[in-house]
């Protein structure tokens, strides 16, 4: 059975550490600890859009910022209890895949998701999480610099979408709530996983899966925040017989996972383009894409396809013989090779 918590959890050997002291050791002068202190946060990072007509108010961080990030990660954040039993997202060596393969032999099935989960996540709520889990850290004076890291991790009170810490940190906000929904599941013989905010239950009979909706908002708000609720708009009730898409994929009569319809389509019309014509892939790129540049258009085709591979690689094979061997080897590992 894989461990609820960290390694380190089990270690009571573990030698803690000032804060100063593990960043010292990590940067070796590089980066300066009175910058991470006191470097005002406005100047960390910019604006890529505001918020408006239903649109979110997208932050990037500046180069320095990220290093901050990714040290706090290093020595905080990745150290945070997680259920990995049923939590698929921000881990190495898993992913949606995963999340979804547990419900391979469901029969009746419920999706949701968290409206604004990471806008949801203040800086209350994320003091309370770092507070609990900071005895798994190696750092020994956390209290000391809490309201820096703090005000590190929430901008304008709220998690930033794509700062470094954002994601491992919205895995382990989720750690009691995590637990009381396996709890559940497994007392009324239902299966639970979650991949972000996105939260998946099955059930052989639809009987039990009904109550579920009440009962992830109740843990939701009772056991993490009064911010957090459920979707409802998003919520979905299906069954065998119907279209099962989960996380972009589908679940086949056979229990075979296989990529979602859409997907599909929307790879296959980007391979018949580069195929056959480069100028209008460049151009069915340019509006599904505005923000990449040309250079980076045949990555992307190529972190598509690397997707679909690692779930279908039957379908993988489909896409050979229609498109040709070596298109879609050259592409599938254009995308290993970018990984290393």
């Amino acid at each position: 059975m894989t461990s609820l918590l960290t390694p380190l959890e089990k270690n009571c050997k573990m030698t803690k550490k000032p804060l100063q002291e593990l960043f010292d050791a990590m940067y070796h002068g590089k980066l300066v600890f009175d910058e991470f202190l006191t470097s005002p946060l406005a100047q960390n990072y910019e604006v890529i859009s505001e918020g408006g007509n239903g649109k979110r108010r997208i932050l990037k961080p500046k180069d320095k910022f990220k290093e901050f990030h990714r040290f706090l990660n290093l020595f905080l954040i990745e150290f945070l209890p997680v259920n990995e039993r049923v939590v698929f997202s921000y881990r190495k060596g898993v992913g949606p895949l995963n999340a979804v393969e547990k419900h391979q032999r469901g029969r009746h099935f419920f999706q949701t998701d968290i409206v604004s989960f990471f806008g949801s996540i203040d800086q209350s709520l994320t003091r309370r999480i770092i507070c609990e889990g900071a005895k798994y850290s190696p750092i020994s004076d956390i209290e000391k610099y809490i309201d820096r890291i703090i005000e590190m991790i929430c901008i304008d009170d709220s998690l930033p979408i794509g700062f470094p810490a954002s994601a491992p940190l919205s895995n382990c906000v989720l750690f009691d709530f995590d637990n009381a929904l396996e709890k559940y599941c497994d007392e009324h013989e239902l299966v639970y996983s979650r991949y972000s905010d996105d939260i998946i239950v099955s059930a052989q009979s639809p009987d039990e899966i009904f109550n579920i909706v009440d009962v992830i908002a109740r843990n939701l708000r009772e056991l993490v925040s009064p911010r957090l609720d459920i979707n409802r708009a998003k919520t979905r009730f299906f069954k065998v017989g119907g279209r099962i898409s989960l996380l972009g994929m589908m679940i086949l009569p056979n229990g075979k996972i296989s990529p979602d319809t859409r997907r599909k389509t929307d790879l296959e019309v980007m391979l018949h383009y580069y195929s056959t014509d480069r100028a209008r892939f460049r151009s069915l790129m340019e509006k599904k894409k505005p923000n990449l540049s040309e250079d980076d258009y045949e990555d992307f085709l190529s972190g598509h396809l690397n997707y679909v591979d690692s779930i279908d690689k039957d379908y993988t094979d489909k896409l050979r013989k229609k498109f040709g061997t070596t298109t879609i080897d050259s592409l599938i590992h254009k995308g290993f090779a970018k990984r290393k």
